[in-house]
Order: C-alpha cells, then structure tokens, then sequence
C-alpha cells in the first residue's frame, strides 16, 4: 500500500511518517510530496519517497497523488499575521480544493485531512464538532482559511470522496528536535522571559496524540466526520501555574491588559508590514488569546478510541529532553 504524505517535512508530517514506519514498517511505502527546497534531511533515516511538488500547483499534486492509495493531507500554513491572508488562502483553500480533487481523480482509498480547532466553530464554553463557525472567526485569516479548507474536503465527500478530517488543538512536543512555535514559547515561559499571560485559553495536545489521531482516523474514522484532538483545555493562567511547579520562575507573570496587548501587536504587525519578516506577535493571534477557546474530545474519545496524554507529562517531557540536549551539548564542548 503507497501512503502519501503531503507536509511530511514539517513538524506534524515527520512525526506521522515516524508513526507510521514503526507500526508498518516496510509493508507499506510511505511518499512525500515536498518542494526541492524543503528539508528533506528530517526524513532521511526513513524508508520514504520523495516526490517534488507544491500543494499550489495542480498538476504536480496529482502526479504524486495517482501514486497513492492513501493520502494525509497535513501540509498547510500557520500564520497569523496580516500580510500572509493571500498565502493563507492560496496555500490552505487552494492547496487542499487540489490535493480533493486529485483525490477523487485517482480514486483513493481515503483521504484524511489534517485541520485544527481553528476551524471549530466558538459559541459556548466548550464547544464541539457541530458548533457552528461565526461571523466573528472569518475575521482571523487563519481560523477562515482552515474552515474554507474543510468545506473543499465535504465537497469531496460530496462527489465520492472517502474522507475524515482531524482538528488538533495547540500541539506541544519535540519531533526529532523539531520545535513548533507553541514549544518554544513554552520554553520562553518556563524561564521566565515572559512576564505576561493573556487572559483567554485554549485546547492542548500532545504530538504523538495528534499522529496517533491520524492513525486512528484512517481505520475508524466515519466518511465525512471531523474529530477534536484535544488533551485538555486550559486557561493561560493555568499553564503559567503548571510550568511554575516544574521550577520556572513564570510565577512573577501579570495578566497581560487588552491594550497592551493591542499596542504590542500592532508595532509588531507594522514591522512585519514595513520590512517584510515574520514576528512572534500578530494582533489576529492576540485578539484569540483574549477569548476561552475551549473544545470537547468526547467524540474522539468514543469514536476513535483515543486515549490522551496529561498535558502535565508532555510539558514535563518537553522541558526535560530541552535540558537533556543542552547537558549534552555542553559534554560534547566540555570534551573537545
């Protein structure tokens, strides 16, 4: 069986293509469709094929996906920045309307999606697979583009397609010493270099929860359903408190007011505008930390199978392999 990959580079495709070769081994062949210039070193102690592509361009997507019999779809962009709309759209709606259709061309056997909470609609305290997305949330390019990229996967599933989509919360983890942006903040945290938490919360999970999800999905997952990936939902305050018990120095943390917040993000976003990079502050990002987004696992749970990891243990985990690989940076230097 070829399982295709798309994303397989980034942080969530190297752990599923990880996941996949220990449960599979060699009885399936995993593929990758990647650009050129992505880094494909991550993968190269796996058995994987690489095939150039970019998820924009229509007709490489369907060379690598007549190959297929199954296909992840995980590649997508994360941003929250201004400036990145047109490459939220082109990259999430366009790329995913291009890997369905390619989908229902080559007839697969099933696709599964890989989306986020963002495209979970927010109107109660927690909120679940059938909450209805709001006017509000097509505001924030990002939570817009990976809704928008849901309904091209029902479109599919509309026109024949075997398709199940998976909604991960905020993924914490390492991968291989791949870092996402969520782990390194939490490090920033855990050593006091922030001293504000907004006032909202979120969903968290664990990597290997989330790629175990995908596994799940595949094998369990209903036609057309979406699932949460959600270990637990937790205010900022209270992860603050967490990574505070694990010996960090977070415990001098203030709220962070909505006009602070607001000022922050706007001379960020200037900066980004005005000299064309990327900072770790965006006003659509703070507008979110300000809400309680919160989401229900029960389906997951009951449906899947899906047992959890405490998110205590995946902080725990996080910080201790960050020190691990400090200490024996400092050996190795020590030595030489």
């Amino acid at each position: 069986m070829n399982i295709l990959i798309t994303g397989a580079t980034g942080y969530i495709g190297v752990a599923l293509a990880e996941y996949l070769h220990r449960h599979y081994g060699r009885s399936i062949a995993l593929l990758a469709l990647s650009r050129p210039s992505s880094p494909r070193e991550r993968l190269s102690h796996l058995p994987i094929t690489f095939l150039s592509g970019d998820l924009t361009e229509a007709v490489s997507v369907w060379r690598a996906i007549e190959k297929a019999d199954v296909v992840f779809h995980v590649a997508g962009l994360v941003s929250y920045q201004q400036r990145d709309y047109q490459r939220l759209y082109q990259t999430n709606v366009m790329g995913t309307r291009n890997v369905v259709d390619a989908c229902l061309r080559s007839k697969v056997k099933r696709l599964i999606h890989t989306s986020s909470t963002a495209a979970i609609g927010v109107v109660s305290r927690l909120n679940t697979e059938q909450t209805p997305f709001q006017s509000w949330q097509m505001r924030i390019g990002y939570m817009a583009s990976k809704y928008l990229a849901e309904l091209e996967v029902l479109r599919g599933v509309a026109e024949g397609l075997d398709a199940v989509i998976v909604n991960p919360g905020i993924v914490i983890g390492e991968v291989r010493g791949i870092d996402n942006a969520t782990s390194r903040l939490i490090r920033q945290i855990f050593r006091g270099e922030i001293p504000f938490y907004p006032t909202g919360g979120a969903g968290f999970v664990d990597i290997e929860d989330v790629v175990a999800a995908h596994h799940l999905a595949w094998h369990k997952g209903q036609c057309g359903e979406r699932y949460i990936i959600v270990s637990e939902n937790l205010l900022y305050q209270t992860l603050y408190e967490h990574l505070a018990q694990l010996g960090g120095r977070s415990r001098t943390a203030v709220p962070l007011s909505r006009t602070l917040g607001r000022i922050f993000a706007l001379s960020a976003e200037m900066i980004s505008i005005l000299f064309g990079i990327d900072t770790p502050i965006a006003l659509d990002s703070v507008r979110l930390s300000e809400r309680v987004l919160f989401y229900d696992n029960t389906k997951s749970r009951q449906e899947l199978g899906l047992t959890y990891q405490p998110i205590e243990k995946t902080l725990e985990t996080l910080l201790f392999s960050s020190y691990k690989f400090q200490l024996q940076r400092f050996s190795s230097m020590s030595a030489g």
